[in-house]
Parts: C-alpha cells; sequence; structure tokens
C-alpha cells in the first residue's frame, strides 16, 4: 500500500518560487505532486517590504495563506509558508528568523503547522541620507545583486522600491528616497522574498522536508497522516532528590484529525535531570 498523498496534486500558494523548495521533499518522500496554485495574491496578507501588513498572527495567516489555494484550484490539500526575519531582542546586532509551514487537508480535516528557527540568514537594515558613500558597501554586504534589496522612505513606507538590478540602481534609490521623506533618510533593507533569497530558500527546503516526514508518519489509531510532536512535557526528576524539574519528561505526539495522543521518551534517554537544574537541591547545596 503505497502513502495516503502519493500521486495526490497538492496547491502550493506562492508567486516566489516556493515550489523549488517544496516540490522535492514531497515528491520523494510521499510521492505527491506540489503545483503552484495560480492567480493567486499572496501579498494581500502581507509584505517583507511592509507596505502591507498581516491580517494576523504569523500562524493564523500562514493557514489562511494556504487556503488560497483552494479558491482557484480543485484540490483537497494546499500549503503555505510565512517567514518572519530581524534582530534578536537580546542580541540585536545579530539578525534570525522563524519559518512556518502550514498543509491543509480539508478532507480528512487536518490543519498541521511546522516550523523552523534559524540563524542563516542576511537580513540587514541600514538607514542613510543622500549621497551616503556607504551604501554600495552595505548592498554588497547583504549579497547583492544575488539577494535582493529594497530601498523605503523612512517616513513613508508605503512606497518600496524593489526590483533593483544594480549598485547604480540602488544608490540612485536611496538618493531619491531620502530626498523625498522628511526627515531626509531612507532605508536599504534585505530582500526576503524567497526567490531573491537563496538562503531563505535552503531553510524553507529544510523546513519542507520536516514537514514532509511528518506527514509519513500516520496515526496509530485512524491512519491519518501527520502523527507527530504537539508539545512537551516538563517535570523530569532531580537525579539527587527525586523532584520535579523544568526539564523535560517527555514528548507528546498527536493527530490533528482524531484527536489520538500517546506519549514518548525522550529521544537522549535522560531519565533524571542533573542537580544543578534541581532548585531544592540548589538552595540546600547554598545553605
Amino acid at each position: 500500500m503505497g502513502h495516503p498523498y502519493q500521486h495526490e496534486r497538492i496547491g502550493l500558494a506562492t508567486i516566489h518560487g516556493k515550489d523549488l523548495a517544496v516540490a522535492p521533499p514531497f515528491r520523494r518522500l510521499l510521492g505527491a505532486e506540489i503545483v503552484t496554485a495560480p492567480d493567486v495574491d499572496t501579498d494581500a496578507l502581507g509584505t517583507f517590504s511592509g507596505e502591507i501588513g498581516r491580517p494576523a498572527p504569523i500562524v493564523e495567516t500562514c493557514a489562511l495563506k494556504a487556503e488560497l489555494a483552494f479558491q482557484t484550484m480543485d484540490v483537497d490539500c494546499a500549503i503555505a509558508s510565512e517567514g518572519s526575519y530581524g534582530p534578536i531582542d537580546r542580541l540585536p546586532f545579530r539578525p534570525a528568523g522563524v519559518e512556518i509551514m502550514a498543509f491543509v487537508d480539508r478532507q480528512r480535516g487536518l490543519r498541521i503547522i511546522e516550523t523552523m528557527a534559524t540563524h542563516r540568514t542576511n537580513w540587514r537594515l541600514f538607514t542613510f541620507r543622500a549621497g551616503d558613500a556607504l551604501v554600495r558597501a552595505a548592498a554588497i554586504s547583504m549579497g547583492f545583486p544575488e539577494y535582493g534589496v529594497f530601498v523605503i522612505a523612512n517616513k513613508d513606507r508605503s512606497q518600496p522600491i524593489k526590483g533593483l538590478a544594480s549598485l547604480d540602481e540602488v544608490v540612485a534609490a536611496v538618493d531619491r528616497e531620502a530626498n523625498r521623506s522628511d526627515d531626509g533618510s531612507a532605508i536599504l533593507i534585505a530582500d526576503m522574498r524567497a526567490h531573491r533569497n537563496p538562503t531563505r530558500m535552503k531553510v524553507l527546503r529544510a523546513l519542507s522536508w520536516k514537514l514532509a516526514r511528518r506527514l509519513q508518519q500516520l496515526c496509530p489509531k485512524c491512519q491519518a497522516p501527520g502523527f507527530g510532536h504537539i508539545e512537551s512535557r516538563r517535570g523530569l526528576p532531580c537525579e539527587g532528590c527525586g523532584d520535579a524539574t523544568h526539564w523535560i519528561d517527555f514528548e507528546v505526539d498527536g493527530c490533528s484529525a482524531c484527536g489520538h495522543a500517546a506519549a514518548r521518551p525522550r529521544k537522549d534517554g535522560r531519565r533524571t535531570a542533573p542537580r544543578l537544574s534541581c532548585a531544592g537541591c540548589r538552595t540546600a547545596h547554598a545553605s
């Protein structure tokens, strides 16, 4: 017997070439065909350049984006992704990102979300005034022209400049947008759209493999695809006193279709947590 998604057509809601990342694992692991949904405007649900905001938090927006495929395709399954990139709160000079991928099977009533956090990104943001000699070097540091960049007037972010092809065009756009801005400055920021960002495309490829592997797993109760991790339970007992600690004790796998859940032990096989992780033992040692 083949997998339930073998030979299935799965709609992908994208206008940025994400099929290059998503199609290979779904074809290889599930025997499914990823088909880009025609005539969908995923930018209506938010843009990296900032002129359109997300209508909902990132996970909900990702699921809404997947549903767009059903509007233009006769399929039972759809997939989409959303990403968010920027500086880390505690490490403002080290950018990072998170990718969300949503899979919806409306026939089986499945909605499966997989995520991937990453430090692999060229995301940078610079602010320049017109005529700044450092614009070229900043664009090159972000990987331009292999990687795209946006230029945005600092006080009017409703008209970002996209599709810049040369350093001369970047410099001209910075000068023009800086002069147009009330404070005389323009923003140069990395273009995080998948088709203009090879590093992000690699992260999406890794996340696609993760989701496809999840869908390989069938629920032991109802045989629906996607049986996998839904939560981690903390409380691993201290090796000294046996009290519960903040360490993860066990994982819980579950089914999005029937709700069946099952616990499984930690992958590393640990059955106790070190004394240093136990508040009681630390207090006793200090006294």
